[in-house]
């Protein structure tokens, strides 16, 4: 044992040889060679300029600050205990021991939370520039900003970005030609086998966010192309996701900050994907999303909390149509879980976890903390007949096709 492992303290003596080594190392990580530190101080700012001009006009990716400042931490970990580890094998490689230190001491969700604030700084002390307009909204609301790119039916590049994700919104003639979200939230799909539900692999995921960074592939894209979205109905699979992440953006109440480019043509992947709606039926989806989650979030208003299950809820349950979404969240309920806890474990989102949770508190399987009032003042479900209507309001640019639609929902004969 003491010939395979040499450093292994077996002596007084080698506690001071160690000693050394840890000092030797420390100096390495603060010191180090002038040269060298030179070097690293003039890469380093290099990539600082070069993020700085990319968060300026509002370019490359939500993570490359993260990215950044993980590499730097991770390399100057690697580098100092570099000096330290000797010998072969993997408990001996500074690499492994670097990830690991990395992981211990600075956790992921720290060096995210740190390059949003990076981030936030960089665009409060210098601005967008070089766009046609840009702003916040909370001094101009969202939906007043989409109105007036719709007005003037034009082709361009709307971008909005928070402290956690960033949309690219492609329009083209007043009318919304794609929608790029930088991150997903929803890791779960309908479609699945016998009615179940398909899974989004976190390989996928992070393939997709390499192809971002590296070939300006959007993400939406590049899990199609992977057949991660099904096969069937390219443009509707997009559009749903799209605007699940734009309502995230309308209900945020932090700020968003937005900035308009107008272009000469649109991406290759825009024009192929082309959506084709426009911004009044886009409006009014989003304004139905948010009445609908108002009155959820006054059934559950603390997201933290954890759900109180009824004594018999499998009986109150039982009469319930339940699909594979509902049973999934049901098998949650009872131990304690928040519905933020079933969010990270089924991978939906928030808005559809409330709307599930609700039906169970309708039927009284599980506690409304907004109360009995909460669950008399939510509206019935219309999505069809809005649908119908935002058909109609979409083919404004055909008389022939407002008819046909309109009879749709009226009931005429045409």
């Amino acid at each position: 044992m003491a010939a395979e492992h040499q450093h292994t303290i077996d002596a007084e003596g080698d506690v001071d040889a160690i000693a050394q080594h840890v000092a030797s190392a420390l100096h390495a990580a603060i010191v180090g060679d002038g040269d060298a530190a030179q070097r690293d101080l003039g890469h380093l700012l290099e990539r600082a300029a070069h993020l700085v001009a990319q968060k300026q006009a509002l370019a490359g990716t939500k993570s490359d600050t993260r990215d950044l400042i993980a590499e730097l931490a991770f390399v100057r970990v690697r580098n100092a205990f570099g000096a330290l580890i000797e010998g072969d094998g993997e408990a001996r490689n500074p690499a492994k021991l670097a990830e690991w230190i990395l992981g211990a001491v600075v956790a992921g969700a720290s060096i995210a939370e740190f390059a949003s604030a990076v981030d936030a700084s960089i665009l409060a002390n210098t601005g967008p520039r070089d766009f046609s307009f840009a702003g916040r909204s909370d001094f101009i609301a969202l939906e007043e900003v989409l109105q007036m790119i719709g007005a003037g039916r034009h082709t361009g590049r709307l971008q909005l970005e928070n402290a956690g994700n960033r949309i690219d919104i492609y329009v083209r003639g007043g009318r919304v030609a794609f929608l790029d979200p930088h991150r997903l939230d929803r890791r779960v799909l309908p479609g699945g086998p016998l009615g179940g539900v398909r899974a989004i692999s976190a390989e996928a995921f992070e393939e997709a966010e390499r192809t971002r960074v590296t070939d300006g592939i959007p993400l939406l894209v590049s899990l199609w192309t992977r057949g991660e979205l099904g096969r069937s109905d390219a443009r509707g699979t997009m559009r749903r996701l799209g605007m699940e992440v734009l309502f995230e953006f309308f209900r945020d109440e932090g700020g968003v900050r937005f900035a308009y480019e107008r272009l000469d043509a649109l991406p290759g992947f825009a024009v192929e994907h082309d959506l084709g709606v426009g911004i009044t039926p886009v409006l009014l989806e989003l304004s139905k999303q948010l009445d609908d989650w108002r009155g959820l979030a006054r059934v559950f208003p603390d997201a933290a909390e954890p759900i109180l299950p009824a004594i018999d809820l499998m009986r109150r349950v039982a009469n319930l149509d339940l699909g594979a979404l509902e049973i999934q969240v049901l098998t949650y309920i009872g131990g304690g879980v928040s519905p933020l806890e079933i969010v990270e474990a089924t991978g939906l989102p928030l808005f559809d976890v409330y709307r599930l949770l609700t039906r169970f508190a309708q039927v009284g399987a599980i506690d409304a903390p907004g109360g009995r009032e909460s669950l008399d003042a939510l509206r019935p479900d219309s999505g069809d007949e809005l649908q119908d209507a935002f058909d109609a309001l979409d083919a404004n640019d055909d008389g022939v096709a407002v008819h046909s639609a309109l009879d749709r929902i009226l009931g005429g004969d045409g």
